[in-house]
């Protein structure tokens, strides 16, 4: 008899267990869910200029900085990732399906980064084949009215080199590049010797034969729809 009321008093103290403990798994299972998705969708929208001045300022590591970039969203990812298995048993069916699909979320996302990379360090190595400096701004106003006529000569002279190995897009920032020099000149143009101005002529003519003005508004039209 005492017995029976023993398990009577107890039973709701089991139920009651029972049920915090499918609470603290559900909340588990919910903040695995919730912090996974805020880690995908953060990457997703992370800034692409950091990646793409990481890149730009280290011509020769930038590969390097990548597998390190790499690297460390693997450890994050996996981490992410381990957490969200130990409650996997407990999933429904919609979060399963969630889980899977921020899987390849963050598949396509790592593979955009590893383009994106890919893409800056081109057009660095690019842009310090042409101008031969190591620029950090888009006016060009590490270029002086001493290297100047050395830069146009090595534009042009480079420009004519690679042509046929150019690709549309890398006319499109050989052009833009041109276009910034361009404009640089036209601010030190007073302080230029005559033979200086002589050597950037020459230049710009050589530019023009090899860029003809219907090439160069071709190239503009594509700037604008891009």
């Amino acid at each position: 008899m005492y017995k029976f009321w023993y398990i009577l008093l107890a039973l709701p103290l089991l139920l009651v267990s029972c049920n915090g403990q499918d609470a603290e798994q559900t909340a588990a299972t919910e903040q695995a869910i919730t912090d996974y998705r805020d880690f995908v969708t953060g990457f997703e929208q992370d800034s692409l200029s950091v990646t793409k001045l990481r890149a730009m300022q280290q011509a020769e590591n930038d590969s390097v900085s990548w597998e390190e970039e790499k690297e460390n969203l693997q450890n994050e990812y996996e981490e992410q990732r381990s957490r969200l298995e130990a409650s996997r048993q407990s999933f429904s069916a919609e979060q399963r399906a969630e889980a899977d699909q921020l899987d390849q979320r963050y598949n396509n996302a790592l593979e955009k980064r590893g383009q994106q990379y890919q893409d800056a360090s081109h057009r660095y190595k690019l842009r310090k084949e042409l101008l031969g400096l190591e620029i950090q701004s888009d006016d060009l106003s590490e270029i002086t009215a001493g290297n100047i006529a050395e830069t146009y000569t090595r534009f042009t002279s480079k420009v004519q080199e690679n042509t046929d190995k150019y690709e549309n897009r890398d006319w499109l920032l050989v052009d833009g590049w041109w276009s910034a020099l361009n404009s640089r000149y036209r601010t030190l143009e007073a302080n230029l010797s005559a033979s200086v101005k002589r050597t950037i002529q020459q230049a710009q003519s050589q530019y023009k034969e090899i860029r003809p003005v219907e090439d160069l508004a071709q190239a503009d039209s594509q700037a604008v729809q891009m």
